[in-house]
């Protein structure tokens, strides 16, 4: 095989094996958003980052609405992930031919598992491109129960559709959704993403009424 035939099949189709580094960038990100304004409720080092500054993509999806999402192939329960609203949402944009998603894949497992009886869903959402029948290889051995999907492939952009609708960057991207529905972070690092959910769970209590103490029975 000559240099140029091996360099072009390294740029068409990524290694089963990717270095363990921080993330893997889209090979076509989309444009950046209007929005150019970096700001969160959220500590900025919680992120990935560039050159220490957020990416602009991630924070355009913040406080606003979760973008409607496509998805297929089901492993698990299927979940209305555009009509969820009443619990706290964790969305693991992933790959299995992604190092970095690979090797966040036991706290996903251990996150589901610990929060399986409060109001939170967590859900894996495999790239529409490549590396999908590798899925249950991956994810069988770690004895994840949590669901899982395949993002619907857009024939026209040759790309998944829900990545194109929040505007992926990198893989992965961990947004997490509260109970009203709304993204309140997206682009965390694996590591604090539970930090995230423990607050928004906590909002859920902070919302549900007190129910009035009974009066005194007269005598």
């Amino acid at each position: 095989m000559t240099i140029f035939a091996l360099l072009l099949c390294i740029l068409l189709e990524p290694p089963q094996s990717v270095p363990a580094t921080p993330l893997v960038p889209m090979k076509k990100p989309i444009a950046a958003p209007e929005v150019t304004k970096v700001s969160s409720e959220f500590p900025t080092n919680w992120f990935y980052t560039k050159a220490g500054k957020r990416y602009d993509d991630n924070v355009a999806l913040e406080g606003k609405p979760l973008p409607k999402l496509a998805l297929e192939n089901w492993r698990g329960a299927p979940v209305d992930v555009n009509n969820n609203q009443g619990k706290v949402m964790v969305i693991d944009f992933w790959a299995t031919w992604c190092g970095p998603c690979r090797k966040a894949l036991p706290k996903n497992v251990e996150m589901a598992n610990k929060y399986k009886d409060q109001p939170f869903v967590l859900i894996g959402i495999h790239d529409a491109r490549r590396g999908k029948d590798r899925i249950e290889q991956v994810v069988k051995p770690l004895k994840a129960e949590y669901p899982m999907a395949v993002d619907v492939m857009n024939t026209e952009t040759k790309s998944g559709t829900s990545a194109k609708a929040c505007r992926l960057r990198y893989w992965p991207t961990y947004l997490v959704v509260d109970h009203k529905g709304i993204v309140r972070a997206c682009g965390l690092q694996p590591s604090r993403v539970e930090d995230v959910v423990k607050r928004l769970l906590a909002e859920i209590s902070q919302d549900q009424p007190i129910s009035p103490a009974p009066l005194p029975e007269k005598g």
